[in-house]
């Protein structure tokens, strides 16, 4: 039997399919731009001197990562639902919180990569303990885990698809309900995959040339020194 591709019905509900990329796309800047604070004040607690605020941290980031991305969405939709929060804010929540505890792993080892020299120096500059994170630790942290951010972002952008289980209209929500219509499953999902691959694709190449370009303006600055 020869299954006969017919992509007139995905046409016809291309304003679905386009709403659920612009959920996705949203849901995923939000996710991102949140798990990004969380890991970035994660991280640097875990990177802290103080033995217990080290261990706080550490707990954090093994608590969060042990338990599946599903079941923090699960937590804020169905074991909070007392708090009314919307499937949206729901689904941004679960993504945050639980990337955060990737990125926060991340920052600690950019962190660490930094010669201890560094911040020392900063100090004894003049700077207060916060400026010499922000303009001498951080930058220098950010060229190193620059690809593994790419790699963290991307997967958000994949595991977003997870809302759907908790009825956040996004694209495999879309596609779903689309199937479930036309019984075209091969040319939606086909579709999707496509959406989801430029997506990644165009995360990654960002990182990659912001990464790129803070290496270029270092090498401009140190030629110049």
């Amino acid at each position: 039997m020869k299954y006969r591709f017919d992509w007139s019905s995905i046409w016809e509900a291309r304003g679905l399919i386009l709403d659920g990329l612009a959920t996705t796309i949203l849901l995923s800047a939000c996710a991102l731009a949140l798990a990004s604070i969380i890991g970035i004040i994660v991280g640097t607690l875990a990177s802290s001197r103080h033995k217990a605020l080290r261990f706080g941290a550490a707990a954090t980031v093994e608590l969060t990562r042990n338990v599946p991305l599903l079941i923090h969405m699960y937590i804020w939709y169905i074991g909070l639902a007392f708090l009314r929060l919307p499937p949206f804010l729901c689904g941004v929540l679960g993504l945050a919180i639980y990337t955060g505890a990737y990125v926060a792993e991340i920052v600690r080892g950019g962190i660490a990569s930094v010669p201890d020299g560094q911040g020392k120096a900063a100090l004894a500059t003049g700077l207060t303990p916060l400026q010499a994170l922000l303009l001498v630790v951080y930058p220098q942290a950010l060229r190193v885990v620059a690809p593994s951010l790419a790699n963290v972002f991307s997967q958000l952008i994949k595991d977003s698809s997870l809302a759907s289980a908790i009825a956040v209209m996004e694209l495999t929500y879309q596609a779903s309900a689309i199937e479930g219509q036309t019984f075209r499953t091969f040319e939606i999902y086909i579709t999707i995959c496509a959406l989801y691959l430029f997506l990644v694709t165009l995360v990654t190449l960002a990182l990659r040339l912001f990464s790129g370009s803070r290496d270029d303006v270092s090498q401009a600055e140190l030629a110049g020194a």
